[in-house]
């Protein structure tokens, strides 16, 4: 099991920092956010030293997130807009030499499942043409909260399905497995080939699941979810192959970075143990 650290945990860093601390932590992998590229570049960064500063520490530039809201474009100038930064972010993939651009779908405003199916579907084969010319996969991450389109393993993975690309695949996080109501009956309809990512959190105890945000992500082990049940679920399909701890929460972001990622990659190691082993 490769162990990853997402850039939104450690959002106190710029994005060299995190590889730094990933590699002072131990982690294998680094998941990368977009807007700190943005700002890397935006600095001065070019993307061939970028790739040779991931290659001098040894830490592997795992995916890139993420093209945003994706689906349910309202017309033809936002859908060719958002077409346009799928190319953009797939040739910076490209360029470092990064395997994954995770896609996140858009909130609903009142569509039937049925519509919202039909057009993730139609998105997923224009975006996966796209990032096939440039090598790079492309990961549909479910997002748990009620407002949001595609909320379940479930539909994501029926989406993923009526795409039937080998470069299209799901993002499971356990935080919007738990507060979207995936069940574990589900993990058994997936194909193990499809989930090309896994992030790693728990929620924060004594909050009822329609109260959580982003800012009550915890460490994984010391909150309510019930990890041991979904890491078992997905190891009886086959799945082993990483994790990435992606957390949003501003208290770890007050903490000394190293601490942060030494911290982060003790709870990501129990986590392993304990899901998967």
């Amino acid at each position: 099991m490769k162990l990853g650290l997402n850039g939104s945990t450690t959002d106190q860093c710029h994005l060299l920092e995190d590889i730094d601390v990933a590699k002072a932590a131990g982690f294998d992998l680094l998941e990368l956010r977009t807007y700190k590229i943005a700002q890397y570049l935006k600095d001065g960064g070019n993307l061939e030293d970028l790739r040779q500063a991931f290659n001098a520490k040894n830490v592997a530039h795992y995916a890139i997130n993420a093209l945003e809201f994706f689906t349910l474009k309202k017309d033809e100038k936002e859908k060719n807009e958002m077409l346009k930064e799928a190319e953009y972010w797939c040739q910076v993939a490209q360029n470092i030499g990064c395997p994954y651009l995770v896609a996140v779908p858009a909130r609903h405003n009142k569509e039937s499942e049925a519509e919202i199916r039909k057009d993730a579907v139609k998105s997923l084969k224009q975006v996966g043409a796209i990032a096939e010319k440039y090598d790079v996969k492309i990961a549909l991450e479910f997002i748990g909260f009620e407002d949001f389109s595609v909320r379940t393993l479930e539909l994501a993975n029926h989406i993923v399905t009526q795409v039937d690309r080998e470069n299209v695949g799901i993002v499971v996080d356990t935080y919007h497995f738990y507060i979207g109501e995936s069940t574990l009956a589900s993990v058994k309809q997936v194909d193990e080939e499809n989930i090309f990512i896994f992030h790693i959190n728990d929620a924060e105890k004594g909050i009822i699941k329609q109260d959580l945000t982003e800012d009550h992500r915890v460490f994984p082990g010391i909150g309510a979810m019930p990890l041991t049940e979904i890491g078992q679920a997905f190891k009886s399909i086959g799945y082993q192959k990483m994790m990435s701890l992606e957390l949003f929460n501003k208290d770890y972001w007050e903490m000394d970075k190293y601490e942060l990622g030494k911290e982060a990659y003790k709870h990501v190691r129990d986590a392993a143990d304990f899901m998967f082993e």
